[in-house]
């Protein structure tokens, strides 16, 4: 049996306002705003809702490590986001703050269950405060059946987690060794650029009657030297000579 599976537990309702304080955004006048590096969060459908980014001057600023759920919107209202960083919201969202120390994965979890409901809100139905004090939100119970396991919501959002990236890893990964193995980023096409590695050929001078051993630079055209694993056994081989 799968510990981690949501059919396996048993699930309570519970008010948003047992682990959240309320505070709506405050930026309503798009047009006064100038570009910046604050994040603009506003009521949008994708992209974590991230509008822009703007000044930091005379702005709230919402610390990161919340969530923000959309009032309203065209096919936004009623979706939660975990935002990891500061930022600005527009008054078309809601800063959902932690009243406990929740972390990540908790807050993830909690996003998943508010943005199921989604479809109860819209233009004609929007978010307001009151409405969120009555929000109620489904969560799978500890073994005391009367508190949230936050345990679990941990457990079951890293596995996602690392679902969800291992494909991306794996190939980045793969990636990584494909150049090492071809020597560098610039290997895979034949610049013709000159090796700054330099072999030397000892050779003999007819004319020297003493035969002094003399010793000459040559060159050769060959791949790119950055990180140059052939280079590198290349010139290995010609110590061992």
């Amino acid at each position: 049996m799968d510990k981690l599976s949501l059919k396996n537990k048993d699930w309570r309702d519970f008010y948003l306002s047992d682990f959240f304080d309320f505070e709506k955004g405050n930026q309503n006048n798009m047009a006064s705003l100038t570009t910046g590096t604050l994040p603009l969060v506003s009521a949008k459908k994708t992209d974590n809702g991230y509008k822009g980014f703007v000044s930091k001057e005379q702005k709230k600023i919402f610390r990161g490590d919340i969530l923000t759920l959309n009032n309203d919107g065209d096919g936004g209202a009623g979706i939660a986001y975990y935002q990891p960083t500061s930022m600005a919201l527009d008054s078309h969202v809601s800063a959902l703050i932690p009243k406990s120390d929740l972390n990540k994965y908790h807050l993830l979890f909690v996003s998943m269950c508010i943005t199921k409901q989604r479809e109860r809100f819209g233009h004609g139905y929007s978010i307001n405060g009151n409405r969120l004090r009555a929000f109620k939100i489904m969560l799978p119970l500890a073994a005391d059946c009367t508190n949230p396991d936050w345990q679990f919501m941990e457990e079951y959002m890293r596995r996602k987690e690392t679902l969800l990236l291992k494909p991306a890893v794996e190939k980045l990964c793969k990636r990584l060794i494909h150049k090492e193995i071809l020597g560098g980023v610039n290997c895979s096409a034949l610049n013709g650029n000159l090796l700054v590695l330099q072999k030397y050929s000892q050779k003999y001078s007819v004319a020297n009657v003493s035969k002094r051993q003399t010793t000459q630079k040559v060159q050769f055209h060959t791949y790119h030297p950055r990180h140059s694993t052939m280079a590198w056994m290349d010139l290995s081989a010609t110590r061992a000579a």
